[in-house]
């Protein structure tokens, strides 16, 4: 089990703003290449993980710069939990009613599910100022809450 900070951004609404853009961006970008990926399995042929991700990296790549990458690994690591319950499934370790389902959108109810993906070196946390650095964006969010675990940072995830 990995472990995780869980806090409270303070936003004011430019940044609040700023930050929905950036969301969208993420959710658009999981659900292109969650659709090329959902295509090739569809049409039973292997999944290609890096031909998808590179193929809707470029596109992507000037909104969320590297971070786009990291969406992408987010959603091979789904697809690849997937594909393991589907082994799972097969060799009857998993009860009868369970149906494996491959990874979903991030839009419902015709609104985009709001996570922002950043890598672990593009982000800085100052725990005294309680702030949150985002290189690439130039943004400075506050927070509020106590960071329980100090060491190596991973993935930031941010979850509106």
């Amino acid at each position: 089990m990995k472990r995780t900070n869980v806090i409270k951004l303070v936003l004011d609404k430019e940044t609040h703003e700023r930050l929905k853009e950036l969301a969208i961006a993420t959710a658009k970008c999981w659900n292109e290449v969650n659709w090329l990926r959902m295509q090739q399995f569809k049409e039973g042929k292997r999944v290609d993980f890096n031909g998808t991700e590179k193929t809707v990296y470029v596109k992507y790549k000037s909104i969320l710069k590297v971070n786009a990458q990291q969406v992408m690994r987010k959603n091979a690591e789904d697809w690849r939990s997937f594909f393991t319950l589907i082994e799972m499934k097969k060799e009857g370790k998993l009860p009868n009613w369970f149906k494996p389902r491959p990874p979903g959108y991030w839009k419902e109810d015709g609104k985009y599910k709001l996570v922002l993906v950043i890598r672990n070196d593009r982000y800085m946390i100052d725990e005294e100022r309680r702030e949150i650095y985002l290189k690439d964006f130039h943004l400075t969010l506050k927070f509020k809450g106590k960071l329980k675990w100090k060491r190596k940072q991973g993935r930031l995830e941010i979850v509106g």
